[in-house]
């Protein structure tokens, strides 16, 4: 679309309120639809058949309760397989065929990058709480909001922990990163806390994303004295540092951001997964002292199946949470639902609860980066839980 054409286009609709001369894509008298792009095969899909599953659980509840000033919410779930041009292919589907209002399923990182000029160039209101990158804000387009730290972010807090709570100060640190933007990203938030605390960081290690064999590594690791462990992998990597650790006879403290809070991590690691650390936003499934995780587990029993239930992590929660959110603002525009609307209720959180799913979420003038608060859990590999074991931590 001609850029001075879109900037008018949409100029007149913010002017208009964008009712009675167009109606807004997606929405009708009695429905809204919505679109989703989740990695629901290959090894990524433990993160999208999560996310894709508590949207389910949510356009269910929503419906049940009359939907959102009366309309019923109809979603649209797209497989990317975790391939960015997929994503793209995806989105363009959505758009031309479907007819979608708004995106609330953004896929991983690289996923959502691709599908960002588009996302702009249509003025779509999308919302991203599924892997948080600072390129998705900085600089921020008008309609993408995005929900959570940064792993950076999660990482220098996580670090917070083992210096403040556990006394930490004086070990020997190192971190194993993969050699991509994540990796980066995680070691970003490392040496701010190597930084901050003056610790002693004996060795870092890169490693090739995809790597299976991690024994040249820890054997260096052994070999400089390290005792604290900082994880820049994703999955498998996580459980394979690990038992590469029980098998060198280390004794470590292990810390990973929060693709380390994963029942998979635990099951590959066997009992070596035991007592490691994670930093995440959002609290764990068996949690249940919290209100929002209370509240989304018995709606998921109600509507899932056995099988479904087995696939939900933390992932699940995260994208509750983010409906939560969405919900709010397409409620707050009462019958005359428009883009330029949603937006604008985006835009003006300030401190919107999730009943403790996220911290507080607030964006405002310009902002589309919620960095909400984290909090470090630790791995109980026997029963395949997590306890919180800190307070929630602003972030930096």
């Amino acid at each position: 679309m001609n850029w001075f054409l879109k900037g008018t286009l949409t100029a007149t609709l913010l002017t208009m309120g964008g009712v009675g001369a167009m109606a807004a894509p997606g929405v009708t008298e009695d429905k809204i639809v919505l679109g989703a792009v989740d990695p629901l095969t290959g090894p990524p899909s433990l993160l999208g058949k999560a996310h894709s599953l508590a949207l389910k659980v949510w356009q269910e509840d929503v419906n049940a309760r009359g939907g959102i000033n009366g309309r019923k919410v109809e979603i649209v779930f797209e497989d990317d397989g975790y391939v960015p041009a997929r994503s793209l292919q995806s989105l363009k589907k959505m758009v031309e065929v479907d007819d979608i209002f708004a995106l609330i399923g953004t896929s991983g990182s690289s996923q959502l990058a691709a599908m960002m000029p588009l996302i702009d160039e249509l003025g779509i209101p999308a919302l991203n709480n599924m892997a948080v990158n600072s390129h998705h804000f900085n600089p921020p387009l008008e309609t993408l909001f995005v929900v959570g730290p940064t792993y950076c972010q999660e990482i220098a807090a996580g670090m917070t922990y083992l210096v403040e709570e556990l006394g930490l100060k004086d070990e020997k640190y190192a971190i194993a990163f993969q050699d991509d933007e994540f990796g980066d990203d995680v070691r970003c938030g490392y040496l701010a806390g190597v930084e901050k605390y003056g610790l002693d960081n004996v060795l870092e290690l890169e490693f090739k994303r995809g790597q299976k064999d991690f024994s040249a590594e820890m054997l260096k690791a052994r070999a400089a004295g390290v005792t604290v462990l900082v994880s820049g992998g994703v999955v498998a990597e996580h459980s394979t540092l690990l038992k590469e650790a029980a098998k060198n006879r280390m004794d470590i403290t292990f810390l990973g951001a929060h693709s380390a809070h994963l029942t998979p991590v635990q099951a590959l690691a066997g009992s070596a997964g035991d007592g490691y650390y994670a930093a995440d936003y959002v609290p764990a499934l068996n949690s249940l002292e919290v209100p929002g995780v209370a509240r989304f587990m018995d709606l998921a029993n109600k509507y899932l199946s056995e099988s479904e239930m087995d696939s939900l992590n933390r992932y699940a929660l995260a994208g509750y949470a983010g409906a939560m959110i969405f919900e709010h603002a397409m409620t707050e525009c009462g019958k005359d639902l428009t883009r330029a609307c949603v937006v604008k209720k985006m835009e003006g959180l300030d401190g919107f609860e999730t009943d403790g799913l996220f911290g507080p979420v607030t964006y405002g003038d310009g902002v589309r980066h919620a960095p909400t608060a984290v909090m470090v859990l630790q791995s109980n590999a026997e029963d395949k839980t997590f306890s919180i074991v800190s307070e929630r931590m602003e972030v930096e």
